[in-house]
């Protein structure tokens, strides 16, 4: 009969290439053991990684439009924080200005005035309110604040008012400012975009358009009623005591109408910000399933993977045990 050996240095490399291959089973099996996911996914799905590509592709796409939507949600809801300022203000200074002077006021025009030039810079501000660096108001020109500050505005109506001796004079030279088609506000008062924003893409053939501009009719047509409302004892105008009055109570009559204005472009912004939250809602729904079909693909049996690991720790036991008893020989342990 043949005998066949391997020398004593053979023998050690291969009790030394079993420990190794014994001890990355036992990590292999112990994390999968612990995740429950396949460590070695090539195998695990036996080379066909189709599904899970699909999946891995799918979430991708899910995760742009779930930021997508992130970033529609917060620029809505800082718009709406924004309104709900502005119409605040519009109302409190309309009921100001519509009794100011009046003996059952107890509001001075002066004061009227004053109120409305806070209003102004107030309104102004919350029109320039920036999130993350981009300017809300301001169309496709995010980068850019979309009104000067209220000083530089006052100043600017001041010149378009000078010399007006009555109410109406003051009222046609606003329109004139701020409604005709490329004059004094667009040129001077406005530096946004005169283009919307694009509509923001929250799933396949689902988008919101959100395109509210500082340049709207419904907001020039706020800032006139409170500029009215800050010129009544502005020296760049020159009225008598009945048509300070008059143009006061104009400008709060005007404002109290723009109440509805206000209200209907918070309206629509808020039917954005619904689509807005349903999308994330859904978004969130889809990724989950995905997340769990793709959980399913790379799962073990836990209880096969457990048997597995306690054979190779069995495994491992005995090969120390071969290892520790081959280290021991020796000639006259031999003879």
């Amino acid at each position: 009969m043949n005998l066949q050996s391997i020398g004593d240095l053979a023998q050690t490399f291969k009790l030394r290439q079993q420990s190794v291959q014994l001890k990355q089973q036992m990590s292999r099996l112990t994390q999968e053991l612990s995740s429950g996911q396949a460590a070695d996914i090539a195998k695990h799905v036996s080379g066909n990684f189709g599904h899970i590509s699909d999946i891995e592709h799918d979430l991708v796409v899910l995760t742009s439009y779930r930021n997508a939507a992130y970033t529609a949600a917060t620029s809505t809801l800082a718009m709406q924080t924004a309104l709900d300022r502005i119409q605040s203000f519009v109302g409190n200074l309309g009921n100001s200005a519509v009794i100011a002077g009046t003996t059952a006021g107890g509001v001075s025009l002066e004061t009227a005035a004053l109120e409305g030039r806070g209003a102004l810079d107030s309104i102004v501000s919350a029109l320039n309110t920036e999130v993350g660096g981009r300017s809300l108001f301001s169309g496709t020109d995010i980068e850019t604040a979309p009104l000067v500050t209220a000083d530089t505005l006052l100043s600017d109506i001041r010149t378009a008012v000078a010399g007006a001796t009555t109410a109406a004079d003051v009222m046609t030279a606003l329109d004139v400012f701020f409604d005709t088609p490329g004059g004094d506000f667009e040129t001077l008062s406005y530096q946004g975009g005169t283009t919307s924003l694009s509509p923001f893409q929250l799933g396949e053939g689902q988008s919101v358009q959100v395109d509210l501009r500082a340049d709207d009719p419904g907001i020039r047509s706020v800032l006139k009623g409170v500029v009215m409302a800050a010129l009544v004892d502005d020296a760049a105008v020159t009225l008598t005591e009945a048509e300070r009055q008059s143009l006061a109570t104009q400008a709060g009559e005007r404002l109290l109408t723009n109440q509805d204005e206000l209200t209907d472009l918070r309206s629509n912004l808020g039917f954005a910000q619904s689509r807005i939250e349903q999308s994330v809602t859904r978004i969130a729904a889809e990724m989950n399933s995905l997340e769990i079909a793709r959980a399913e693909l790379l799962s073990v049996d836990n209880f096969k993977t457990a048997t597995e690991l306690e054979t190779v720790q069995i495994q491992l036991e005995t090969l120390y045990t071969l290892t520790a008893r081959s280290s021991r020989f020796s000639l006259v342990n031999f003879l």
